[in-house]
């Protein structure tokens, strides 16, 4: 069995060995059954399992029973405790799996992780035991069992038993229910004197963590300030005491900078402490994000929770919103703080995220976040984002229905002001319908005028959801990947460091959102401004009225200037380069992103054909600032047999025009437009990409 797992090994492809063995390639289903026993209690219980699941459709009853009970019992009494966090990978990524193992691997694994804690088995086992009880509870199982067990902890168990417990207590904490009995378990083990001094401060971590959450959940100001200082006091104390406790440096820092905001909107014409504040703990996150990130990047993570690339994300916004921010200190609508709140929870959610396999899609995977409402944080980000959109937004700035819109908000707030907002309260009929705005008066305002611009009414209902859509780490984990697959190239570069870094990140993750979005969406999703998504559509005089790259430009433009800083994004910009350059990002004048848009009715069959045809107009556009850039290409050739997926139209361009110049990195996204619908594509009568 081995010598025939060896060679499977010596001859499979790199998919094959990702995909992990068939039963074929252990010598067939009788071979394996034969064998059931001894495989499931060794090493190779992951790869029984893998087996097992891929051929659990095929192989019949008498066949896959006696496989399932082997691999249960492989479970419950496991080799090792790295062979048993390997096989629960396996069963929590294969839902039919975990559905035939049944109810009594939960059962199973809650007497392993108690005897782990007792003593009476090994103790490194109560940590892949409570994970595999975690993931299963997540995925939609029930979180009974673990919560039972957790809440029992009393910090005296075996210390190894103990070893990165506190970041589970704080996750399950975070997507279950809670009454507080998990905090006091987290309390127990940081007063724990024998404990690892790591456990104990994992615990001190996630109770400040805790102390964020609520803030983030308070609907109130008072209550997000008084709950923001006890978790910088702890966050503080923690960095203080551990040096490398890089996670606590990084949330202390946001804090601060929240804070300061906060007592500038207060004081805005006060000393400049808090303004010094503000500076010094924008810089303290900057320098702290970057060495996090690098410090995170190759170590070996928890792959299930850490939804890295979202979360290092979420980290550079917030640098990116603080750094901006501190050449805005003269506007008044920068004293509020809710852009680096709602990062904060973006960060926070991004960090407490759970891969789990995806009811509704088989074989794809879902991250799923906890459920953190923030009225406050999330009703006083839309309202900031109103406020951006009246002084920055053409369309809203002279519009009187606008500013009478917000007027309206302004004043519903100050009379209920100490209110708890009512739930389901919709603020006059002009309203209905667009929930996101409703929410922004917090209370009923049945008395608001009816006779508002729908059209107006629309273009912020609209902008208020993006928003939402543009700062939730939530969905399918594919974009995860491909981020954390496009900054990875992106850090092979020398140039690739704080601030630059942190600016770019965010403009990459909306890119790329913004190309899943649209490669999806239907041609009406956002009206005119995502019709060229669609076929052509005929003029009045029957003359065809065909798309162009300004429409493109548009929508591209609209999708990311309500996520980026107000001001920084800019577009058809001239004297970039000797030339005009369509979509800019400035987060400060020393670093200029351009997005490079184009409009392109010929059929592409590889990637150097794109290259050959707008490498050198994008790579010229960074000749004086980082070099990084987007190239978004609109594919208005003939689509009438389909086109490309996603993962083959969107790669990385690595461009030097001399030899000794640091490699211009272009990211390519290209979009088909001006396509059919699905129901009138034909197979074409070549398979190659250019008939595709």
């Amino acid at each position: 069995m081995d010598q025939a797992l060896q060679e499977w090994a010596s001859l499979a492809s790199d998919e094959e060995l990702d995909a992990g063995p068939r039963l074929e390639d252990f010598g067939g289903a009788d071979a394996v059954v034969a064998e059931a026993g001894t495989l499931a209690a060794g090493p190779q219980l992951p790869y029984l399992l893998t087996a097992l699941a891929h051929g659990l459709d095929t192989i019949p009853a008498d066949q896959s029973a006696p496989l399932l009970a082997a691999a249960a019992r492989g479970l419950r009494q496991p080799y090792a405790a790295w062979v048993l966090a390997e096989a629960l990978d396996v069963v929590c990524t294969r839902p039919e799996l975990a559905a035939r193992l049944g109810n009594r691997i939960v059962r199973d694994l809650a007497t392993l992780a108690e005897d782990a804690l007792a003593g009476d088995c090994d103790a490194a086992l109560a940590q892949p035991a409570i994970v595999g009880l975690l993931r299963l509870a997540v995925a939609g199982g029930s979180p009974h069992r673990l919560l039972a067990l957790l809440t029992e902890i009393t910090g005296t168990e075996a210390a190894d038993a103990l070893d990165r417990l506190p970041i589970l207590i704080g996750i399950a904490r975070d997507h279950f229910a809670d009454t507080g009995h998990l905090l006091d378990v987290l309390n127990a083990l940081e007063n724990q004197p024998d404990l690892n001094p790591t456990t104990r401060a994992d615990a001190s971590f996630e109770l400040a963590l805790a102390d964020e959450r609520t803030a983030l959940e308070a609907a109130d100001r008072t209550t997000v300030d008084e709950q923001l200082q006890r978790a910088l006091m702890r966050f503080a104390e923690l960095d203080r005491t551990q040096e490398a406790r890089l996670d606590a440096r990084a949330h202390a820092a946001a804090i601060e900078a929240v804070l300061a905001f906060a007592d500038l909107e207060q004081n805005p014409t006060g000393d400049n402490n808090a303004r010094q504040r503000l500076t010094d703990a924008a810089d303290q996150l900057d320098t702290t994000a970057a060495h996090l990130a690098a410090w995170t990047g190759r170590m070996h993570q928890l792959d299930w929770l850490s939804a890295r690339s979202l979360t290092q994300s979420a980290w550079s916004k917030l640098v990116t919103t603080l750094n901006t921010a501190q050449a805005h200190l003269d506007q008044p609508s920068w004293y509020n703080p809710a852009d680096a709140l709602h990062d904060l929870l973006q960060v926070y959610l991004a960090s407490r995220s759970i891969h789990a396999p995806a009811n509704d899609s088989p074989g794809l995977t879902a991250l799923i976040s906890p459920a953190v409402e923030a009225p406050f944080v999330r009703s006083q980000g839309l309202l900031h984002h109103l406020e951006q959109a009246l002084a920055h937004d053409p369309q809203f700035t002279n519009h009187p229905d606008a500013q009478t819109l917000y007027d309206a908000v302004r004043q519903k707030r100050q009379q209920s002001t100490g209110e708890p907002p009512r739930q389901g309260a919709v603020p006059g009929k002009a309203l209905e319908g667009r929930p996101a705005l409703a929410a922004l008066f917090q209370s009923d305002a049945t008395g608001s005028r009816d006779d508002l611009d729908p059209h107006q009414l629309d273009r912020l209902e609209q902008l208020a959801h993006q928003l939402t859509k543009g700062y939730t780490p939530t969905g399918n984990a594919r974009v995860d990947t491909h981020l954390e697959t496009l900054l990875d190239i992106l850090k092979t570069s020398p140039a690739w460091k704080p601030r630059d870094s942190h600016y770019f990140t965010p403009l990459l993750e909306h890119f790329l959102r913004f190309l899943y979005d649209r490669f999806d969406a239907q041609a009406n999703l956002y009206g005119e401004r995502t019709a060229y998504l669609g076929p052509t559509r005929k003029n009045a005089d029957g003359t065809v009225a065909g798309w162009n790259e300004k429409h493109l430009q548009d929508d591209f433009h609209q999708h990311i200037s309500p996520l980026l800083p107000p001001g920084t994004v800019t577009r058809e910009k001239w004297d970039v380069a000797g030339g005009r350059a369509d979509v800019i990002y400035t987060p400060e004048p020393a670093s200029r992103f351009v997005a490079e848009i184009k409009w392109r009715t010929k059929q592409w069959k590889t990637h150097e054909t794109i290259e050959r045809d707008y490498r050198a107009q994008t790579a010229n556009y960074t000749a004086t600032g980082p070099p990084f850039a987007l190239l978004l290409v609109g594919d208005a050739s003939d689509h009438s047999a389909g086109y490309r997926d996603i993962d083959d139209s969107i790669w990385t361009i690595r461009h030097a025009r001399s030899a000794t110049e640091i490699p211009r990195l272009i990211v390519v996204g290209v979009l088909p437009t001006t396509r059919p619908t699905p129901s009138a594509l034909r197979v074409g009568r070549s398979a190659g990409p250019a008939g595709r």
